[in-house]
């Protein structure tokens, strides 16, 4: 029999991805022998010991993320997400505190133990960890059902700010270019005419001496690093991208979720609301 189908055995709380998980990261031992490979083969008479990793104390990350918050009720928190910060673990053993943490310890809390082994407990929508700014969670079934929705209906109305290494020919246009994954680096994305459908407005907001841009962004789809490959896509990627442009060291990619506006539940039929997450300083000298 493998290891991880023994556990799953003797671990019935846990699925078998996630004991697979724990195994790679050398939570098991089998005969007093950290084993990491899933497929490894034991014997009916075999000792086989798991020792979950402890969690670490996230206090002061819980403490930080809370100070974010820009709005919450009973069914959705709202977060000026930090660049940096991840919004839900990928599936491995992470760490590092989550937007996914929080909203797990704030969600309905006989729903999230039903959803035990799920990591994006209320999420409904991503930002990628070097990007900042808001992003909305539910804090219930019902609403994360409503919201998952509006997203897929293209029912929400996002506008991010970006400062652009150059400024781009037309001040404002519309791209409408499908993006697809980059087989040759399978992590990235590029422009794609076999990809899905990506749509993205734009208009340039400021200029700058050293031909450098202030442009506000609304993406009509949410494809993964939409507005990264469009803006590469014409020759103008964002300060700060490491794997769309020329990152210096130490240098934050500068894009931000500014605004989102979303139908939430509330005591009426719904509220139409427009969150605003003020960028961070090292906007400031941009908006001046």
């Amino acid at each position: 029999m493998r290891l991880d189908a023994r556990l799953t055995e003797l671990y019935s709380e846990y699925n078998r991805s996630k004991l697979q998980q724990f195994i790679k990261a050398g939570a098991v031992q089998v005969n007093g022998k950290v084993i990491k490979k899933p497929s490894y083969p034991v014997e009916e008479d075999d000792v086989v010991i798991f020792d979950e990793p402890e969690r670490p104390d996230f206090t002061a990350e819980r403490t930080e993320l809370l100070n974010d918050v820009i709005y919450r009720d009973n069914n959705v928190l709202v977060i000026n997400k930090p660049t940096g910060v991840l919004v839900h673990a990928k599936g491995g053993i992470i760490a590092e505190y989550t937007v996914e943490d929080l909203v797990r310890e704030l969600y309905n809390q006989d729903e999230a133990a039903a959803a035990s082994q799920n990591n994006r407990l209320g999420i409904v929508h991503r930002l990628d960890r070097a990007t900042s700014g808001v992003i909305i969670c539910a804090l219930n079934n019902t609403t994360a059902s409503k919201l998952s929705r509006q997203f897929a209906e293209r029912k929400t109305k996002k506008t991010y700010l970006a400062v652009t290494e150059k400024t781009p020919k037309d001040l404002e246009a519309r791209i409408n270019l499908p993006i697809g994954r980059n087989l040759s680096r399978p992590s990235t994305f590029k422009v794609d005419a076999k990809g899905k459908t990506a749509i993205t407005s734009y208009r340039v907001l400021k200029t700058f001496d050293d031909g450098k841009a202030l442009v506000e962004l609304h993406p009509h789809t949410g494809r993964t690093h939409q507005l990264r490959v469009h803006l590469n896509y014409i020759g103008c990627q964002i300060v700060g991208d490491p794997v769309y442009g020329t990152a210096k060291p130490g240098e934050r990619l500068m894009l931000h979720a500014w605004k989102l506006e979303i139908t939430i539940p509330g005591e009426t039929a719904g509220q139409r609301k427009t969150f605003v997450a003020e960028p961070p300083a090292e906007f400031k000298q941009y908006l001046d």
